[in-house]
């Protein structure tokens, strides 16, 4: 008896997790930036075309803004450092909002049927 999960299974809670980061940047919950950046390193485990369109809007985002000092990285910068990108990643947000909404709310359409993790039975 395997105590493991399938594959199928694994897949489903990726979804799952794609769905609940989408939500929480749709609500604020998630910082926009941060989620965008985690939403784009899902995009193969959550099985999904090469160039899925919800996920290649994030991807941009993450590209556009991996430069700036966001998420736990930012605790590396110095105070001055930040402080003086601030303005950048506020433009950065609003723009990253505007054109990952859509993207968010597709993907939180799309995913949200799957459940969290499937307990293999007996």
């Amino acid at each position: 008896m395997s105590n493991g999960i399938t594959h199928e299974q694994y897949v489903a809670s990726v979804r799952h997790r794609v769905a609940a980061i989408a939500d929480g940047m749709l609500s604020g919950e998630v910082n926009f930036l941060e989620g965008a950046i985690v939403l784009a390193s899902l995009r193969h485990e959550a099985e999904v075309g090469e160039s899925d369109p919800d996920f290649m809007t994030f991807i941009v985002i993450a590209s556009e803004t991996d430069y700036l000092p966001i998420g736990p990285s930012r605790e590396l910068w110095s105070k001055e450092a930040s402080l003086r990108h601030q303005p950048r990643i506020d433009a950065s947000t609003a723009w990253a909002k505007q054109i990952g909404n859509a993207s968010c709310q597709s993907l939180l359409e799309r995913f949200n049927a799957y459940p969290p993790l499937i307990q293999p039975g007996p």
